[in-house]
């Protein structure tokens, strides 16, 4: 796992290559970023859909292991986690993600993540539904927030 700096006009030709036909005139998407990280991205394609003018609504849900939202409920940890993170090297935050992401693997418990939608929402009012997050590696986030939309529609959903 690998911190990387983000290139917008990258992820722009990324979007004219992949999203271009992938709405109709007709079609309805719901376009859902997982907080936080994925937000501004599924922000960003929701600007590309609407340059299209193609019809679509954007959302955030949340999707965290309990421990992390034990942590984040801490606002004096979270404060210093920030400011630690913020001023550290990118091969010191590589490491640090390596090593979080090994000592989670092994817990039994990992897959496990509490997924809150802002709102109340029909999810059955869209032909076409794409989840949008910043990173993926274990994908157990991801796979959280599809199961949790299959519960409630049986509509296309896609994700990057």
């Amino acid at each position: 796992m690998k911190v990387i700096k983000f290139d917008k006009n990258v992820f722009d030709d990324f979007l004219e290559s992949q999203l271009n036909n992938f709405l109709t005139k007709n079609e309805n998407c719901l376009v859902i970023g997982i907080e936080e990280g994925g937000m501004p991205l599924a922000e960003i394609v929701k600007d590309y859909f609407l340059k299209k003018n193609m019809k679509m609504e954007l959302i955030g849900v949340k999707c965290q292991r309990p421990s992390t939202k034990a942590k984040k409920n801490n606002q004096t940890i979270k404060k210093i986690l920030q400011k630690i993170l913020k001023a550290s090297p990118i091969f010191l935050l590589n490491f640090l993600r390596n090593i979080e992401h090994s000592i989670l693997m092994r817990k039994e418990m990992n897959s496990i993540r509490e997924v809150t939608f802002p709102h109340e929402i029909d999810l059955t009012r869209y032909n076409k539904i794409l989840i949008v997050d910043d990173a993926v590696d274990s994908g157990h986030s991801l796979q959280n927030v599809i199961n949790t939309i299959k519960e409630k529609t049986s509509v296309d959903i896609y994700s990057m």
